[in-house]
């Protein structure tokens, strides 16, 4: 299969790319940082399984931010 862009095509996408970058580095930053929030808190309630803290802090941090 050979590429279906043209030239101009392509570099248009990059240039976006180039642009979306550091706001995409931005949010795993910050969603980093609030997943680490709910660990530790997770991580120090005796009624949570040790098993279900990450899931339960990446799935916290998701919906705080609005991806349900």
């Amino acid at each position: 299969m050979g590429n279906k862009f043209s030239d101009i095509e392509m570099q248009m996408m990059f240039d976006e790319m180039k642009k979306i970058m550091p706001l995409q580095m931005q949010m795993v930053s910050e969603t980093s940082k609030l997943i680490s929030l709910y660990y530790v808190e997770y991580k120090k309630n005796p009624n949570i399984e040790p098993v279900d803290v990450v899931p339960l802090a990446v799935k916290s941090a998701l919906n705080q931010m609005g991806f349900n």
